[in-house]
């Protein structure tokens, strides 16, 4: 194959020592990435039957590691590596999830000549994955085990070739090949080795999948790190429109301003950027996302750490490979929101996690030294400090003491403990749906429903800058501009209603038009359906892509083309994303989703739900006028919440009773076999 993709996908499996190949043409109507590791997911874990799809440690787990057409070949943004599977950290139970990290890797693994790589099985003693171009081999990895990651990179590093930096001289790789570049390593940590639920996959300095616990998979698998080199070429359609559109959007055609200037990229970038807006250091292209460079920030504390305590503690997180996402403490921002419980102190951290957890505890007198939940090893008058953050990583990563609850995650930690009914009724345990922690949940709604739906922190800041403070100061007139472009939804200025407001019952604004109606259900719709795409399956970095009320679509669809030479539509590409979306729809309610199960957490419902905005709010319309409201008093209606499950449900061809897709809706997607297995496990919609 050519444009965009090699023509196909390693499949390793650690039980029985084989490698082979997936044919790539075979998932390519699911675009890439996790579009096509979805798909792959669907046929080799869950139409077998032979899983329940309940145990994330279970052997017959099937784990896609999938990169996208566009990477590899220049296109800036696009080198993002995607993982699916049933994750270990999603609470009450193991969903479908998915996550993806930038660095290297995934430019790598198609300079190899993979579009991606399967892994399945499980071995009996600690492995990593060998690969150099196209040669694969399972390699003893006793001597990483309880190494740290970047000791680990070291080690394989050391075995395989490759220099400590970038461009130093030519090194040999195998009998024919040589390069200045180094080996691109995945790996995990003591915290993976654990298989805490908290465990994040790292490679590089600070480049990580932080979302869904894999890293635990991977030590439940035995494996500690994939390697790979590649010294060969991705083919396009159209070199020369690649060249010509990395320079029309470097000139200022894709926003190209402030961070985003190619003066800052460089040897600490993910490949290939423009952008280089996470970088820590040149470790071997050192990236780290705000969360684990600021993981020791404590933004209500008098003393703040110092820039080095803080270098320190990230670097620990990196090393011992935890989720600066799900080992959250404070996060950098705190707020005054209206309602919240006396236990906050009227201070909200906007994104609040298990540090916060277990230093609440501590303040009403249930944790502590001797205390009914003892903190031993963890010094808890030390809590904002970098010792106590050390502590915990080593507490975590043996499962000592307070170590091995907390190693579970914070919601199964909570109900070790006895806490875990009265905390989420409270809002204790401020996590939306799905033991998830939160980030900008609320007034940003969509962000809500999809935590809601089963997307995990969506992370996605597309649609909350472009609904924020009009640039030209006419609000209304800024949303008209945005209809356009959330294609095929045009023209529904009510997409972008964020009136919440019940008082009128189902008369109320938000009922019509606002955040309970069929206009906000195709706002969410479209969020989804855009993000499976281009930035799943094409893998783009969210963070690079120019923002709505900017220019979109433009700048995808330039590399899209030139890359693929297909002549697909924006609408066309929106359209594949709902396939992806309905696919993964299907694996989640053939493990158990249903509309019975979907739901956010009871804090959701009551006065102090909210968060903060950073861009000038969200656009209400109530009593005939357009205003830019922080909302900081918002929070969900029950009913309201349901109403929009119906008008969900319907867009997207799912049944309002379960919340299953129905055989037309997957038959019209061409995915008829999956219609037929979940008949066959009597998950299917009705019509």
């Amino acid at each position: 194959m050519a444009n965009g993709y090699t023509g196909k996908i390693a499949r390793v499996n650690l039980t029985t020592k084989q490698v082979s190949t997936l044919d790539t043409a075979k998932y390519e109507e699911y675009g890439g990435g996790y579009g096509m590791g979805a798909a792959i997911f669907w046929e080799l874990a869950v139409a077998p039957g032979q899983w329940d799809l309940q145990d994330p440690y279970d052997p017959r787990h099937v784990l896609p590691i999938m990169v996208g057409p566009l990477a590899g070949t220049g296109v800036p943004g696009a080198g993002r590596t995607s993982i699916c599977g049933i994750s270990p950290e999603t609470f009450p139970t193991c969903e479908f999830w998915r996550g993806n990290f930038g660095g290297r890797f995934g430019t790598s693994l198609k300079q190899a000549g993979w579009d991606g790589i399967v892994v399945e099985g499980a071995a009996d003693a600690p492995v990593w994955i060998n690969i150099v171009n196209d040669k694969i081999t399972i390699e003893d990895g006793a001597a990483l085990w309880g190494r740290d990651t970047w000791e680990t990179q070291d080690i394989i590093k050391n075995m395989v070739g490759g220099r400590t930096r970038f461009g130093d001289e030519w090194h040999q790789f195998d009998n024919k090949t040589f390069a200045t570049t180094l080996p691109q390593i995945l790996c995990i940590g003591p915290v993976g080795e654990a298989k805490s639920r908290l465990a994040s996959l790292v490679t590089g300095s600070g480049v990580s999948a932080r979302i869904g616990g894999f890293g635990a998979v991977f030590g439940a698998k035995k494996l500690k790190a994939i390697c790979v080199f590649g010294s060969g070429n991705v083919h396009v359609a159209d070199p020369k429109a690649v060249m010509e559109a990395r320079l029309w959007q470097m000139s200022g055609g894709g926003i190209v301003t402030g961070s985003f200037a190619p003066a800052s990229a460089g040897s600490a970038s993910c490949s290939p950027c423009l952008r280089a807006d996470r970088r820590r250091n040149s470790y071997r292209a050192g990236e780290t996302m705000c969360v684990d460079q600021f993981w020791l920030n404590n933004p209500e504390e008098q003393v703040q750490a110092t820039d080095t305590e803080r270098d320190l503690a990230s670097e620990a997180l990196m090393k011992y490979g935890i989720s600066g996402w799900a080992a959250h403490f404070l996060g950098l921002f705190v707020s005054d929101i209206p309602g919240a419980p006396d236990f906050f102190e009227k201070k909200v951290p906007v994104e609040t996690g298990i540090g916060w957890y277990i230093r609440y505890l501590y303040k009403i007198g249930e944790l502590g030294p001797g205390k009914r939940i003892d903190s031993a090893p963890l010094p808890m008058d030390q809590w904002g400090s970098l010792n106590f953050r050390l502590a915990f990583l080593d507490a975590v990563s043996k499962r000592v003491g307070i170590g091995d609850a907390l190693a579970e995650g914070c919601m199964r930690a909570a109900q070790k403990w006895g806490r875990l009914e009265q905390d989420y009724e409270s809002g204790a345990l401020r996590f939306p749906a799905w033991g998830a922690t939160g980030h900008w949940t609320l007034p940003s709604v969509e962000w809500t429903y999809n935590y809601m739906l089963g997307a995990g922190d969506p992370s996605w800041h597309g649609l909350v800058t472009a609904v924020g403070a009009p640039r030209d100061g006419n609000l209304e007139r800024s949303l008209t501009e945005l209809t356009k472009k959330v294609i095929p939804y045009t023209d529904d200025i009510w997409m972008f209603n964020y009136a919440w407001k019940v008082d009128k019952g189902e008369d109320s604004e938000s009922y019509k038009t606002g955040i309970y109606s069929m206009h906000k259900a195709k706002e969410v719709a479209w969020s989804r359906h855009y993000c499976s795409f281009w930035n799943e399956a094409m893998a783009f970095c969210e963070m690079f892509l120019p923002s709505l009320e900017t220019l979109t679509p433009d700048v995808e669809m330039k590399y899209y083309a030139a890359v693929t030479g297909k002549k697909d539509s924006f609408a066309d590409t929106i359209r594949v994303g709902q396939k992806i979306w309905t696919l993964e729809r299907a694996i989640r309610a053939m493990h158990g989703r249903s509309r019975q199960t979907e739901d956010l957490a009871p804090f959701m419902y009551k006065p102090g739900a909210s968060g903060m905005t950073f861009w000038g709010g969200v656009p209400i319309y109530e009593n005939g006028k357009w205003r830019s409201d922080e909302a900081p008093d918002m929070y969900m209606d029950r009913k309201g919440v349901d109403k929009f499950k119906d008008h969900f449900y319907e867009l997207e061809g799912w049944d309002k009773e379960h919340g299953w897709p129905t055989r037309k809706t997957l038959e019209e997607f061409g995915m008829k076999h999956v219609a037929d297995g979940l008949q066959a496990k009597g998950r299917l919609g009705k019509a």
